[in-house]
């Protein structure tokens, strides 16, 4: 299946994907459009085996620079842009959460990709993040059932770590 999102500049193809679609849609007659006040990933493809989501960031190279350069302790108050990304990553999982759980559409395992165009160090830096925040594994193992998201199914890349990595399970990534 294909899918050419035009405002977030990416095109996909996975091949093996049972549905591919634009999760947070923003037009009220397209059958994905949620309606709820609540952020969502930007794209989910249903695979036979798994679900994936994925949340597309871009950034200009001086926001970039800036994420780069801030210190670990900011002004009271204010968020450093890195919290303000790793809070969006997070609440955009949980938000795709609740909604799918209300669909009843959560019986198989969830792969979460942030694909954005940072370096591999601040994607490794936020990968470590997310995993801290989201949380993965099974938090309280005598009380979780299941786990929200097991650890090696989150995943920040670009798009160069996407065709290494990622792109033989699932299939191409291309921005343009």
């Amino acid at each position: 299946m294909k899918l050419d999102l035009r405002e977030e500049r990416v095109r996909l193809d996975f091949p093996n994907a049972l549905a591919l679609y634009k999760f947070d849609e923003r037009e009220r007659l397209s059958p994905t459009f949620h309606g709820a006040p609540m952020k969502a990933v930007d794209v989910l493809a249903e695979f036979p085996t798994f679900q994936l989501w994925i949340e597309i960031k871009e950034y200009t190279p001086e926001e970039i620079q800036e994420m780069k350069d801030e210190r670990d302790k900011g002004k009271p108050g204010e968020l450093h842009h890195k919290t303000w990304l790793v809070n969006n990553f997070k609440y955009k999982f949980r938000d795709t959460f609740l909604y799918r759980f209300c669909e009843e559409k959560i019986d198989l395992p969830v792969v979460y990709v942030c694909l954005t165009n940072f370096d591999h160090a601040l994607n490794i830096f936020f990968r470590k993040q997310l995993i801290n925040q989201l949380p993965t594994g099974k938090v309280m193992p005598d009380r979780w059932r299941k786990e929200l998201i097991a650890k090696n199914h989150v995943f920040v890349v670009d798009e160069g770590d996407w065709q290494r990595n990622l792109e033989q399970k699932f299939g191409t990534c291309v921005r343009y």
